[in-house]
């Protein structure tokens, strides 16, 4: 009985999380309201607030989902992290960067509109702009670590190389599914994987 209950609020979470999405994307998240999402939802304000008692708490629903789909894991000093960019960062191959790019691209349309909306979030509740900050550290600290495990680099630039990747590739990701970004997608990310070879990998 007890799974099935579960199973329902899992439902009721799912559904609220879908419909907000969809109410953030075409109104904006100020101008959005609780009771508009709850009735979206097919239920009460009330039962929003008893799965929900803030939008921060259903901000990180929004950043659950993102991390679900990036296959961003526990990670042993941190919330999340990702495998996979830790190996590509310490392979240090262009191709296997480029591929691995590739692989986020090709979900872009997936999880970006979760990012966009945590973005907007961000910008007025103190509480979703920590939250952001924090899962932009947790990202750059794995291109770190793959830095860190390959013995490239002084310790003292690896953060600033980490970060300045992350900022490309959130750049790119943001200006193309915002659709203004005019260059073929393939042509962008070839470029975008030469500059991180130059920044993450080679140091000749």
């Amino acid at each position: 009985m007890s799974s099935l209950r579960e199973a329902q609020k899992q439902l009721t979470r799912d559904m609220i999380v879908d419909r907000a999405l969809e109410l953030f994307t075409e109104k904006g998240y100020a101008a959005t309201t609780i009771d508009e999402i709850a009735v979206a939802a097919g239920t009460t304000r009330a039962t929003f607030y008893a799965h929900y008692p803030s939008r921060a708490d259903l901000m990180r629903d929004f950043m659950a989902r993102v991390n679900a789909v990036l296959d961003r894991a526990d990670g042993p000093d941190r919330s999340t992290t990702a495998a996979g960019l830790v190996d590509v960062v310490r392979g240090g191959e262009l191709e296997g960067i480029l591929a691995w790019l590739e692989s986020r691209a090709a979900l872009w349309p997936v999880f970006r509109p979760y990012l966009d909306v945590l973005d907007e979030a961000a910008a007025v509740d103190p509480e979703v702009r920590a939250l952001v900050r924090g899962w932009h550290e947790e990202v750059i600290s794995d291109i770190v670590l793959g830095m860190q495990l390959a013995g490239r680099f002084p310790q003292e630039t690896r953060h600033i190389r980490g970060t300045l990747a992350f900022t490309q590739l959130d750049y790119v990701a943001t200006l193309w599914t915002r659709r203004k970004l005019e260059p073929n997608r393939d042509h962008a990310l070839e470029v975008l994987a030469d500059s991180w070879y130059h920044l993450l990998c080679d140091e000749d």
